[in-house]
């Protein structure tokens, strides 16, 4: 899940009226849309990230209630709404911003798949929820102030291989820090999920696939290999747990880094990583 905090506090977006709105009025669901993308737009600038709108006429349409006309008339989305790039990629991220998980049945997936064939793209379907603080989260309206969050959901049609051993939670915090020992993302491949979901806390982003965090990872090995950053590793069991996590120390930082995960039927589905403050 994405949240912009700032100052420990969400980040306040203020919606503004556009031709033909009224401060107050009730927003319209392309109304809401529109300014999902907006804010997510927002957020990622104000991390500063390299992230771009694109010019795009399609109209949203509710999928749960379609009108007769509209359901006849209506076309399937292609274009992205916002294109990201993170620092070291050599793929462009298409986001697909809508109010509901629904709407990907809105989505032109063949020629999302042929994108992603010739273009090398990865497309991700962002979810965005807001809450209106005028309004107490009742109702969306314009003019208003809102918190915002956004889900994640890869569009690739990647699947899981069959496991060749189930491992244990600590199993797997260990298969971890031996690829980071080795600098070789080929030892943790094939035990992560293929929705596998990605977020540090130096990031708002989170990566939601195995294959977009395959090709962070390897950019992030191939910098280290010049050891300029050593990185040493300690294993431990999180306090009032069963759970085993991973920490990191950048050596050329002076930095603690906490990798925790969450597992389903041998496979890592969720990974963090976040700062560590070691008591001496």
């Amino acid at each position: 899940m994405m949240r912009l905090i700032s100052n420990g506090e969400p980040y306040v977006y203020t919606h503004q009226c556009a031709c033909g709105e009224n401060k107050g009025d009730i927003m319209s669901m392309e109304g809401v849309r529109h300014f999902l993308v907006e804010t997510l737009y927002e957020s990622f600038c104000h991390c500063g990230s390299n992230i771009r709108r694109v010019g795009d006429t399609w109209k949203y349409h509710n999928v749960r209630k379609p009108g007769v006309f509209q359901g006849l008339f209506s076309s399937l989305k292609q274009q992205p709404d916002l294109i990201y790039r993170m620092d070291g990629d050599s793929h462009d991220t298409w986001f697909y911003v809508m109010p509901n998980k629904d709407d990907i049945s809105l989505l032109d997936m063949k020629f999302i798949a042929k994108s992603v064939e010739k273009r090398g793209i990865l497309p991700v379907l962002v979810v965005g929820d807001l809450w209106c603080f005028d309004t107490n989260g009742q109702k969306n309206i314009c003019g208003a102030a809102y918190a915002a969050k956004f889900e994640t959901i890869s569009l690739l049609k990647d699947k899981n291989n069959p496991l060749r051993q189930v491992l244990s939670q600590k199993q797997l915090i260990e298969k971890i820090a031996s690829c980071w020992q080795n600098l070789d993302v080929e030892i943790l491949e094939p035990y992560l999920d293929k929705d596998f979901h990605y977020t540090a806390d130096a990031v708002f982003y989170e990566m939601s696939s195995r294959r977009e965090y395959m090709g962070y990872l390897r950019a992030k090995f191939e910098r280290l290999k010049d050891g300029s950053n050593p990185i040493g590793i300690r294993i431990g069991r999180m306090d009032g747990t069963d759970d085993f996590a991973l920490l990191l120390h950048q050596g050329a930082y002076n930095q603690s880094l906490l990798i925790t995960i969450q597992i389903s039927e041998g496979r890592i589905t969720h990974m963090r990583m976040s700062e560590y403050e070691v008591n001496c």
